[in-house]
């Protein structure tokens, strides 16, 4: 499967903003995977500056979430197609996901509720963690946060993550220099051992995160599918944060 970049820039488009990103993508083939995934760090950072404490923390998803999504918009005509859904492989494989992030990581810290055992150590106190009906009641606010906090994680982290790391990075560790060339699903011992590596810079709770990305990986090598990769990692994401929401373990609000 190769990219269809070629195929859907369009020099005769007549809007000058489309030209430029199509110019862009000409010269950085790259930059539709790149950019959806650093702007959704960039904003998180920028969001965490601009409203700090927790009073600012729905804003702050809010800023990361739509800021991520539109850059998604602008670059997704330059994707590769994603393939087929394989929904009940979707659905089984992102419940049992769940259970494995949970239970692995509760296993993994020494049954701690907290993630930053080795910083604040088993005893950490759970204002630490932000408990959204604490900050924001039970009304209209409670409510749209939720909304964006999980319909973010849901939709807009799984499509931006999944470009990123399955799209590109395991196909520029694989060939460096012709990653374009290759296939979606194409397997290395290399790219396999460090992109699952690499998953702990992103995640706080870096054990299950590798772990995570080991598996998914391997699922990634069996189906081929960057959309059955994003619809199992929003499956994945939603029944976790359902799961926070429902028993109040804000360990996992991540």
């Amino acid at each position: 499967m190769t990219d269809n970049t070629a195929e859907t820039t369009s020099p005769e488009s007549t809007n000058p903003l489309r030209r430029r990103i199509d110019a862009w993508v000409a010269r950085a083939p790259e930059a539709p995977y790149l950019a959806p995934f650093m702007s959704f760090l960039v904003l998180m950072a920028l969001g965490n500056w601009i409203f700090p404490g927790p009073a600012g923390v729905p804003y702050s998803y809010a800023l990361r979430t739509f800021g991520a999504l539109a850059v998604a918009l602008i670059f997704w005509k330059y994707w590769p197609p994603l393939g087929k859904l394989h929904l009940p492989s979707a659905i089984f494989f992102g419940l049992l996901t769940t259970v494995m992030w949970i239970g692995v990581h509760k296993w993994f810290a020494g049954f701690s509720w907290y993630p930053d055992t080795q910083i604040l150590g088993r005893d950490a106190p759970p204002e630490k963690f932000y408990d959204c009906f604490a900050q924001l009641g039970t009304g209209w606010a409670l409510w749209l946060f939720l909304v964006i906090r999980i319909g973010g994680a849901s939709i807009v982290v799984p499509i931006v993550e999944e470009i990123f790391w399955r799209g590109w990075v395991l196909r520029v560790l694989v060939d460096y220099w012709k990653w374009e060339r290759v296939p979606l699903g194409a397997y290395t011992l290399r790219a396999f051992i460090i992109c699952s590596l690499a998953s702990a810079l992103e995640h706080p709770m870096w054990e299950v995160g590798i772990l995570c990305w080991a598996v998914w990986n391997l699922l990634f090598y069996w189906k081929k599918s960057l959309l059955f990769m994003i619809v199992m990692h929003g499956i994945t994401n939603f029944a976790l944060y359902a799961y926070v929401v429902y028993a109040k373990d804000w360990v996992f609000w991540s």
